[in-house]
């Protein structure tokens, strides 16, 4: 779509959609304070920080949705994944595991293995959050905001395709909180509670929340005795501190704590591909082919799975899955009038520890142990700017960036096959990011009332260092008996004993460096009080970065020109409008984006790359069997659209839409990873796929409360209705065995509010109330492996929680 006609079609769209509306206040002052997101269609204002001060949802020139902590209560959202079902354009891939999962906006993912650049960054008090165990408890929150579209020019880091920035309750200067227990299915046990207490009133306030979930998991793994996997053992908690020792001195430090210790993601073995076929690796079945027992035959394991069902599994390993997670952020604002001076520093530590039985079946075919250990420090400085009588506003801002490991990092791997020996493969990565950025708002009312001009630029330097090498593993292989080297054992060389024979060491010091402008210009027009318009035009950024160990460049298919991967770059527009109105006592919202962008140097993930290179040496083989590369050129464009009408007091019924037209203009994929005897990626545009990006979703909500007589109270109803098309979960089109076809789930809840005038709430919830079977993503999506096994997503859930606020 050429650009000038988009233009028009947003316009045209905007005026046909809008009718006279209730003003709303837009408040514009700089601040740290925490935005409180109210849901859609309620009279209070819908608040964001979208472009890093605090603005009205219905006056941001951007596609962003907003939940507020009431809202999600009323979803029963218990992770920020579910929140895909009630946000257009939204998805979660599950190929990453619980600790690692996929964010996916407008097509984009990250590949599920590895830690290349992310398209779309997850915040927590506008801290970046690291590549793993990216993992915010969904508890005590003051607002979740999903942002698409490319971003960068205004905070953190850049990304390509959105954000989601996720903010806590800060303490206030009064004695309050509240309790919460709950129980469901599959003996789900969750406790809850926030105090707040005002030290000084008016200059030091505390706020300490916390979260306990426990829960079975849903997919027995029949040969293990009944153990349980997709299980939830959760502990977290929260310490916020208030400190405002002047009137324009303003300090919120929070410390947070995540724990998560659970028996790991079901796989199920899902399909073994035809042997020999051209287009596969025709070496599965000659290896495993005993024809007498599923233990030693891949045929008679798949007929074996079948016929236990989706719910059962059967495996070799003991899953385990560990992170621990603690962050500090301290945001610092000084008002001096019309410049505001505001620091964000944060400290994340990340631990993550998996073993993942990728096939599903107890015969040794991809067993990946993974230990990783990062350190995050980053810092944030910002000016912000109000000028000539609130007609220009600006922010000059400066960031800082590093990641290191701390402590042995690194990832085990047992290969394909059993006849090759498996290999440890060691990646310590250090990674630096820099940036300045500045954006200028100014308002063109003298001229044309309600019209301004939005001009950003960033110039960002990426660096990524990583010293790797791989060495023969335990055979057979044990998970976690390994021994790892430390981070100056792979600079330097070493010797270490496995199976007690003496193994030297050597890493390979590998390293990257990327740097671009980007830049973001837009106009926004508020029409009348009804009709806000918008359009705006953007360049994104995604680091280049570096595939370890070092590749042997006279293998017979070397990847050694794949030892790096270039940037990737976009260039988006989007034309949008937000409308509000009210008609006879009836109000409603309606919210319209279109969008297309044009990415080059697209980032992806190949996999399944072990004993690839033909030389016969596994320390040599790609991390994890998984590379980066540039794939090519790539369109993305399509709508989002969301509702609301209210058209009794207390019923509010909303829906949602997303299309996303997703394809590949170019390919950079070359004929090396699609031959005869083997198939990695797709090498023509028409036959890859977006894995994690359905190309329409459609959502509906209708809440209700009535209040009760005789003081008893209130009946809040919610019930939610999500439809997705077709997901696949890897990159071929025709693979549709590695893909869920169109599916529908429904969410419900209903709460007794405030019984008998008291501050005692019960809720009963039901997720996928109709037990709707579906995949939610893939264990092994390396269909050149011969076979592949996925995820299913969770069965219904139902239970009762009591909360009791004070």
């Amino acid at each position: 779509m050429r650009i000038k006609a988009a233009l028009a079609l947003g316009s045209s769209l905007a005026i046909a959609y809008g009718s006279p509306a209730l003003a709303q206040a837009s408040s514009d002052a700089a601040t740290n304070r925490a935005p409180q997101a109210e849901e859609i269609g309620s009279s209070s204002e819908i608040i964001v920080t979208a472009r890093r001060r605090e603005e009205s949802l219905s006056r941001v020139p951007i596609s962003v949705s907003a939940f507020s902590q009431e809202s999600l209560n009323n979803k029963s959202v218990t992770s920020i994944a579910q929140v895909a079902q009630s946000t257009p354009g939204l998805t979660f891939g599950n190929s990453g595991g619980t600790t690692n999962p996929q964010v996916v906006i407008r097509g984009q993912s990250r590949a599920n293995i590895g830690d290349a650049a992310q398209p779309v960054l997850t915040y927590f008090q506008d801290v970046p959050l690291p590549y793993i165990a990216s993992i915010i408890p969904t508890y005590d929150l003051a607002s979740l905001q999903v942002l698409k579209g490319p971003q960068g020019t205004l905070f953190g880091r850049n990304s390509t395709s959105g954000a989601l920035l996720v903010y806590s309750k800060e303490p206030t200067y009064n004695l309050e909180g509240y309790l919460m227990g709950g129980y469901g299915n599959y003996d789900r046990r969750q406790a809850e509670g926030a105090i707040n207490v005002p030290i000084i009133d008016g200059k030091l306030a505390l706020r300490v929340a916390g979260q306990r979930i426990k829960r079975d998991g849903y997919t027995k793994v029949v040969n293990q005795g009944g153990l349980r996997r997709d299980d939830i053992n959760d502990t977290a908690f929260r310490i916020s501190l208030l400190a405002e020792p002047t009137d324009f001195i303003r300090n919120v430090t929070v410390f947070d704590y995540f724990k998560m210790n659970r028996s790991g993601d079901g796989g199920i073995l899902n399909y073994v591909y035809p042997d020999p076929i051209p287009e596969r690796n025709p070496g599965l079945n000659t290896f495993y082919d005993c024809g007498t027992s599923p233990d030693c035959d891949i045929d008679l394991a798949l007929a074996r799975q079948q016929a236990a069902g989706p719910r059962k599994t059967y495996s070799n390993e003991v899953h385990q899955i560990k992170a621990l997670v603690t962050g500090l952020s301290n945001t610092t604002t000084v008002n001096l009038g019309s410049i505001t001076l505001k620091n964000i520093f944060g400290l994340r530590l990340a631990k993550s520890s998996t073993t993942n039985d990728s096939d599903a079946t107890t015969m040794k075919l991809i067993v990946a142990d993974q230990n990783q250990n990062i350190k995050q420090t980053s810092d944030e400085f910002q000016i912000q700017g109000d000028f000539f009588d609130h007609k220009l506003s600006t922010i000059l801002g400066a960031f800082y960036l590093k990641s290191k490991p701390n402590g042995p990092q690194g990832l085990t791997l047992a290969t394909f096959y059993s006849l090759a020996s498996p290999s440890v493969i060691m990646a310590h990565r250090t990674q630096t990011s820099k940036a300045l950025f500045g954006q200028a708002t100014y308002d063109f009312s003298d001229l044309v009332q309600g019209l301004k001009l939005d001009l950003g630029v960033r110039h960002t330097w990426d660096e990524t260092q990583a010293c790797a090498g791989g060495y023969p593993a335990n055979n057979p292989f044990v998970p976690k008996s390994t021994p790892q080297t430390t981070l100056a054992q792979c600079v330097n060389g070493t010797s270490l004993t496995v199976n007690g024979t003496p193994t030297f060491v050597k890493g390979a010091l590998t390293e990257d460096k990327s740097a671009a402008w980007t830049w973001n210009v837009g106009l926004n027009y508020q029409a009348s009080d009804a009709i806000f318009l918008y359009a705006t035009l953007r360049r994104g950024y995604r680091s280049g970065g570096v595939n370890a160990p070092l590749f042997n460049p006279l293998a017979p298919n070397s990847l050694a020109p794949f030892q790096s991967y270039a940037p990737e770059t976009v260039t988006d527009i989007e034309l949008g409008a937000k409308t509000h109105w009210q008609v006879a006592g009836m109000r409603g919202t309606l919210n319209l984006d279109v969008f297309r962008g044009r990415y080059k140097g697209s980032q992806r993930g190949i996999n399944g790359l072990n004993g690839f290179d033909g030389d016969g040496n596994s320390s040599n083989d790609p991390s994890a069997g998984t590379i980066i590369v540039n794939a090519g050129n790539a369109t993305v464009q399509g709508f989002d659209i969301d509702a609301t009408i209210s058209p009794t007091g207390g019923l509010t019924i909303g829906g949602f839409a997303s299309y996303n037209d997703a394809k590949y203009t170019s390919t950079g994929i070359p004929p090396l990873f699609n031959t005869p005897t083997f198939a990695a990626f797709p090498t023509t545009t028409k036959d890859t796929a977006f894995p994690y990006a359905p190309a329409l979703t459609l959502g509906a909500n209708v809440t209700y409360e009535a209040m009760l007589p005789d003081d008893l109270g209130s009946l809040v109803f919610n019930a939610d209705v999500f439809r997705s098309s077709r997901v696949y979960f890897g990159p071929f089109k025709n693979d549709k065995t590695l893909s869920q076809a169109a599916y529908a789930v429904v969410n419900t809840r209903i709460d007794w509010r405030d019984i008998g005038g008291s501050s005692v709430d019960v809720g009963f919830f039901a997720r996928n109330l109709f037990n709707k079977l579906y995949r939610a993503g893939a264990a092994n999506s390396a269909s050149s492996a011969g076979f592949n096994s996925v995820f299913y997503a969770e069965p219904r859930m139902y239970g009762v929680d009591v909360k009791i606020s004070f």
